[in-house]
């Protein structure tokens, strides 16, 4: 892999580990996605973090096409959540994935 692929990786990482408010100087920069730890893993909740992944990466990783973004129950843990993020690198034009996990504070399955 690039040193420029793994950059974004790394960016891709910090975007959705940073809430909003969180930077002095860039208060808008980040995902949010902390704001959904006491919510229940539920489709609702699984559906807003696809959302909130999408607007984010679309704002502020201006070098990917997000092209899918699912959010589905881990297997291993009901408290998490296993975020797969398919995107594509605009200047290379690859293809690349990206497992990103929320874990929860409770566990309500009404799926």
């Amino acid at each position: 892999m690039s040193s420029h692929e793994r950059n974004i990786i790394e960016s891709i990482h910090l975007i959705l580990n940073t809430q909003p408010r969180e930077r002095q100087m860039l208060p808008e920069f980040g995902c949010g996605l902390a704001d959904l730890i006491f919510n229940t893993n539920t489709a609702q909740t699984r559906h807003e973090a696809e959302s909130m992944i999408r607007t984010a990466l679309g704002r502020w990783e201006p070098r990917i096409d997000v092209d899918k973004v699912t959010a589905k129950p881990d297997a291993s843990d009901n408290n998490r959540i296993r975020i797969n993020v398919e995107y594509t690198v605009r200047k290379s034009n690859n293809h690349q994935n990206l497992v990103h996990l929320l874990q929860l504070q409770e566990f309500y399955d009404a799926d």
